[in-house]
């Protein structure tokens, strides 16, 4: 099991927590990591699959700033807003939605984290410290350890470390107590949480296993798969645009495999 923890006002706020985090259809994202004894050969594996309105075409950037770590990942064209990134130090960052207001939001970008931390733990310590602001959820590894973080803000965050197995989360809150900040948990959510963990929980994981959990539909083509692919037939403004696959081996630099398309339509190519 993963160690858990909370923060330590989390159960003083819970009452007013339901008065300002409506329910409300967020893009559809999905996060799976494994590290250690599950990846072939010892190391991490972490994934992302993206999906957004059909018509923002993805891209692959490189940021070099004048101050902090480089970093590059998966963005849409036009923007420097990664949602899915790795940087020089060997920390990945992937992210997915959270339930709650649009207006108002102050979630703190992946590019910010991967700018200014080179490990999970300090990225921990950043949540703890109240430098990462959400609603969010984000998967972070390193060659070390994965980790699952749901934030709110510095007063309100859960997060599951492991060290050896995986981890996985959808577009609902799902750790320990954090969880009841759920008032609806999306139908789409629970399905391919459902599915991504049925698929972790076999065998030895490797890139290629990974790619084609990216690429899955079980319970579709549609909203409820993986791989949220729609038939012409069937009318929705989102759908996968993107999937990355990051693998930190135990020894070597880190490899990417990135698919700036439907990823079950297209190949996956090595960055």
């Amino acid at each position: 099991m993963g160690k858990r923890y909370w923060g330590n006002k989390v159960a003083f706020i819970f009452m007013g927590l339901f008065l300002f985090i409506p329910s409300f259809k967020v893009s559809a994202c999905t996060l799976f990591g494994a590290i250690g004894d599950r990846v072939e050969g010892g190391g991490a594996l972490i994934a992302k699959t993206r999906d957004l309105a059909r018509d923002r075409e993805q891209v692959w950037i490189q940021m070099v700033p004048q101050g902090g770590y480089r970093y590059q990942g998966v963005a849409s064209k036009g923007t420097k807003h990664v949602t899915s990134g790795i940087n020089e130090k060997g920390l990945v960052v992937v992210s997915a939605a959270a339930p709650g207001p649009k207006k108002g939001r102050k979630v703190t970008p992946v590019g910010k984290i991967l700018l200014n931390a080179s490990s999970v733990d300090e990225v921990i310590g950043l949540v703890q410290d109240g430098e990462i602001q959400g609603p969010i959820y984000y998967l972070v590894g390193d060659i070390h350890k994965i980790a699952l973080l749901e934030v709110i803000d510095g007063y309100q965050f859960g997060f599951l470390i492991q060290e050896n197995g995986v981890l996985s989360h959808t577009n609902h809150f799902i750790l320990k107590d954090m969880e009841k900040m759920n008032r609806k948990i999306g139908r789409s959510s629970q399905t391919r949480l459902n599915r991504i963990e049925n698929l972790l929980s076999k065998g030895l994981l490797t890139k290629d296993r990974f790619i084609a959990f990216a690429q899955d539909h079980f319970n579709g083509p549609g909203d409820n798969s993986v791989c949220r692919h729609f038939e012409a037939s069937i009318p929705s403004s989102e759908g996968t645009v993107s999937a990355t696959i990051y693998h930190l081996p135990k020894k070597g630099p880190p490899e990417i495999w990135v698919n700036l398309k439907k990823p079950c339509q297209s190949a996956f190519e090595r960055k």
